[in-house]
């Protein structure tokens, strides 16, 4: 997988979001539950732009938010959430595959891929960028850039 490190600054997601208790698989239905709803957040930063962002919580559990790049000021729709994603410096390794064979890449990142590179991942907000480049869920051609915390 092609790489690059990047320093970004912080910024703000707005979305819907999932507890993630040991298996993935409800990402894709909360995916589905966000699309039709997109439309509703106003003051979008990048407009081409989506993000899958996860912090991992205590336990073993994660806090997914699907959601999209705003202004900091921007109001939250019903039933919706924001999440300051902090500033940070990440090694960015772009997937290219089917959405659900990005779980695959971050396992190959974590297991593999860092130790490799002689990096260390940090434990901080992890995030898939889509943009233009993913031509949909199921298109083993789609490509989106997973960002990976750290020092």
């Amino acid at each position: 997988m092609e790489h690059r490190i990047v320093t970004l600054p912080s910024f703000t997601v707005v979305g819907m979001e999932h507890l993630v208790r040991g298996s993935v698989d409800g990402i894709g239905q909360l995916w589905r539950r966000f699309m039709p709803r997109e439309h509703e957040i106003v003051g979008r930063a990048e407009p081409e732009a989506a993000y899958g962002v996860c912090r991992l919580l205590a336990g073993g559990s994660a806090r997914y938010v699907a959601g999209l790049p705003v202004l900091a000021d921007a109001s939250v729709p019903v039933g919706m959430v924001k999440f300051e994603v902090p500033a940070q410096t990440y090694v960015v390794f772009t997937h290219r595959g089917t959405a659900a064979q990005i779980g695959d890449s971050f396992q190959a990142i974590h297991t593999r891929l860092l130790a490799r590179l002689g990096l260390r991942a940090t434990g901080g907000v992890e995030f898939e960028r889509y943009d233009a480049r993913f031509t949909g869920p199921e298109d083993p051609a789609a490509e989106t850039d997973l960002y990976i915390p750290v020092d």
